[in-house]
């Protein structure tokens, strides 16, 4: 008695202190209004505001990007460069020697007409009559002296001069400017084998898309029915409560008449005590899961949410068609699309592989303008000039890289084709275990369901015979744990049921 008693004490301190807790908590959150739910909803705020579903949706926006810029590569790229360079000094095209050459022509052949002139005038001033007419003829005189200073060769200093100086190029400040268009026009099969693995990658990126809705469904479905169990569970557990209190004032009666003893009336105590402190545990998972599914739907941790299912007397399982085909598995299952998305993906990775190795050609056509120009002459100023052409590139011969890299695309093509092969049968077998799972839960829902009625009339049975003073208390405790038990495996039962077709919509591609 002595033990019944300490024990009874412990579990009211405990659940004092329990509920003490969850009234401050209660009182710590700010009280925002009740609002109510559908699965749906909760399914649609799952999907917008969830942050792995934004990144992948930028994937789904990259692969569109990367399939622009691959179709880009069908048409020419125009380029422009343009360039300015300062240089020293210019350029001198003839060396000094050369200039000086130049420069002193007319000096020059007129030191060579004086040096042939001056031996003949010399022979002629030694002839005696000679000389007396040069000497009484000026005009003599003139024609000797203008053959010494010939005009005409000094003017050829200042022509040599002038030739020289279109031999110093002006280069010290240099502009250069290029327009180049480039078109190609055999690649090796490059750029269409890069294009269809853009569009490869795009639909990978939906495919993958379409993965993690189809995962985060299954992960509000699941938070959403645990949050119905747990409600149940609470209504449940309260009403179980409500049952323990009534049956501890009736056996305080009993005792006060004689009929029951101390040690019945607590043990009741004991019961009702247990069952109040799991209500408190019920009530704190509600509302634990409730923030669970507020996080998941992008709302505050703190919104007062009430689920459609939650205040129904009876959770309803709806009636489900799953008819499907191999094939509608093959074709629905995003992970299946995405690994042959992959695999092809990898089939057009061969074929860049050996398109680096075969001949390309492409056309060009450049426009160039130049300061200084030497379109005519050498001058400063802006000229310019196009021209067109076609560029070929024919690998022949590296060692066999390219054999080898090919080899190696291949290999990882092989290897997606193999992960293909076998998830096709792992999907398989996940399908199978899913409707084997669906069988069970329906098995068990009919198992609970009958189970079930017979702890309500077990317990009706019970209650009037304790009522009656028939029976004692333990065989109505006893009677009350069972009903309580039988009633929260039957709703656990339709949500398993809910749950498993949910999984088996998910693993045949079905689940929108």
């Amino acid at each position: 008695m002595v033990n019944i008693s300490v024990k009874t004490m412990k579990s009211v301190k405990i659940t004092r202190i329990l509920a003490i807790l969850t009234l401050i908590l209660l009182s710590a959150s700010p009280m925002c209004a009740q609002r109510v739910v559908t699965l749906q909803d909760c399914r649609d705020m799952a999907l917008e505001n969830n942050n792995n579903l934004k990144i992948s949706q930028e994937k789904v926006n990259m692969a569109n990007y990367d399939k622009k810029i691959a179709w880009a590569n069908y048409f020419p790229t125009i380029s422009a460069q343009g360039t300015y360079m300062h240089n020293e000094k210019p350029l001198q095209l003839l060396s000094d020697e050369k200039i000086n050459t130049i420069n002193t022509v007319g000096s020059a052949l007129q030191g060579e007409v004086n040096g042939y002139i001056d031996p003949i005038i010399q022979n002629l001033m030694q002839n005696p009559l000679m000389y007396q007419l040069i000497i009484h003829s000026p005009e003599l005189q003139s024609i000797i002296q203008n053959m010494h200073h010939i005009s005409a060769l000094e003017a050829l200093d200042a022509i040599g001069q002038e030739v020289t100086k279109n031999f110093y190029l002006d280069t010290k400040n240099v502009y250069a400017g290029m327009v180049t268009v480039m078109e190609p026009v055999y690649a090796g099969g490059k750029v269409r084998a890069y294009n269809k693995m853009a569009r490869y990658a795009q639909d990978l990126a939906q495919m993958q898309l379409t993965t993690e809705q189809q995962e985060i469904i299954v992960a509000t479905d699941k938070a959403y029915w645990q949050i119905v169990s747990l409600a149940n569970k609470q209504k449940l557990t309260e009403n179980y409560v409500e049952l323990l209190r009534t049956m501890s004032d009736n056996v305080d009666k009993l005792v006060q008449e004689g009929m029951a003893t101390n040690s019945d009336r607590l043990s009741v105590k004991v019961k009702l005590n247990d069952a109040e402190l799991s209500l408190i545990r019920v009530q704190n998972g509600v509302a634990l899961s409730k923030m669970l599914l507020c996080q998941s739907c992008g709302l505050p941790l703190d919104t007062e949410i009430t689920l459609e299912d939650e205040n129904l007397e009876d959770v309803a399982v709806p009636v489900y068609t799953n008819e499907y085909t191999e094939d509608d598995i093959m074709n629905n299952r995003p992970e299946l699309q995405s690994l042959k998305l992959a695999t092809q993906i990898y089939d057009k990775k061969v074929n860049i592989a050996r398109a680096d190795f075969l001949p390309t050609v492409a056309v060009f056509g450049n426009y160039l303008v130049t300061n200084p120009s030497c379109f005519n002459g050498f001058e400063n100023e802006f000229h310019g000039m196009y021209n067109v052409g076609v560029v070929a590139k024919v690998p022949i011969f590296h060692f066999g890289e390219g054999y080898n890299k090919i080899r190696k695309a291949k290999a990882e093509a092989n290897i997606y084709k193999l992960k293909l092969d076998d998830t096709k049968e792992l999907v398989m077998l996940q399908v199978n275990q899913y409707e084997k799972q669906i069988k069970e839960a329906e098995q068990r829902l009919t198992m609970t369901t009958e189970k079930m009625s017979d702890a309500e009339e077990n317990l009706r049975m019970a209650t009037v015979g304790f009522n009656e003073g028939m029976i004692p208390s333990s065989t109505l405790e006893a009677a009350q744990t069972a009903w309580m038990q039988a009633h929260s495996e039957y709703i656990d039962a339709k949500i398993d049921v809910i749950m498993a077709n949910t999984y088996l919509k998910k693993s045949i591609g079905k689940l929108n």
